[in-house]
């Protein structure tokens, strides 16, 4: 049985304005497609059709959007309703209230290539982090690594000591799901409200099973600003549709 995915689209993203100022960022358009399409496009690619969203900012779009266009999939919403005063641990913490094993987890905003999703398939007991190999800016999710284990998340590391960016999708599994999922239950309370989601494996004493997998080369973005959203339409968009027609002509 394939795990359930995750996808948090609470967010108001107001660093996108005015972009967002009329639709979440989930519904963008980035090429022929919606970036949350292309996160659809991912999941059914690599047989996961049960999905969980969170929701908050003009929510009743995102649900009628998922509705119509994939009736395929089994689809449940969840509502973060401080959605405006909170952040991805409190998003993550309404989803995993109800859930209980294995997971994929994805932020809405990235844009990435269904080989990057197949690549954290085999993953049974852990936390597969998607990891792309880079020099890293200061406002990116890094990891820290030794020993081909992750020691450290955030974006407070500093960036001549990290491995890569986290790009924002990931799969937990086994006994490493239920201790994150507890921590994170534990750590979204008040005071925390504007924490993300990797602060809670971030404070993990027993960071055992949690690993980067190396994503480099395969086309990905996380848009938290206009030059990210740039960046997928004129960069990471040509590279998926071009990795698509070469799937075809095999």
């Amino acid at each position: 049985m394939k795990p359930t995915a995750i996808i948090l689209a609470a967010g108001v993203s107001r660093r996108m304005r005015p972009l967002t100022d009329d639709r979440p960022k989930c519904l963008l358009p980035v090429g022929p497609k919606a970036v949350i399409d292309w996160q659809f496009e991912a999941l059914g690619k690599n047989g996961v059709h049960d999905v969980i969203i969170v929701v908050g900012y003009r929510k009743e779009m995102v649900q009628d959007y998922v509705r119509t266009q994939y009736p395929s999939f089994n689809v449940r919403f969840i509502e973060n309703p401080a959605y405006e005063s909170t952040n991805t641990l409190f998003s993550l913490s309404h989803a995993l209230r109800d859930w209980r094993g294995d997971f994929f987890y994805m932020n809405a905003d990235v844009v990435y290539d269904a080989r990057i999703l197949e690549r954290l398939v085999p993953g049974q007991e852990g936390g597969y982090l998607a990891v792309d190999k880079k020099q890293c800016r200061d406002e990116e999710v890094k990891v820290e690594v030794r020993s081909g284990q992750i020691v450290a998340i955030g974006k407070h590391l500093d960036p001549a000591v990290c491995e890569g960016e986290f790009i924002g999708v990931a799969k937990f599994a086994g006994q490493f799901a239920e201790r994150f999922r507890q921590r994170v239950l534990d750590l979204a309370v008040e005071g925390n409200e504007m924490q993300f989601f990797e602060y809670a494996l971030d404070h993990l004493e027993d960071k055992s099973g949690l690993v980067a997998v190396d994503v480099t080369g395969l086309p990905c973005v996380e848009i938290d600003f206009p030059e990210d959203y740039q960046y997928a339409v004129e960069s990471v968009v040509p590279r998926l549709l071009a990795a698509q027609g070469a799937e075809r002509d095999v």
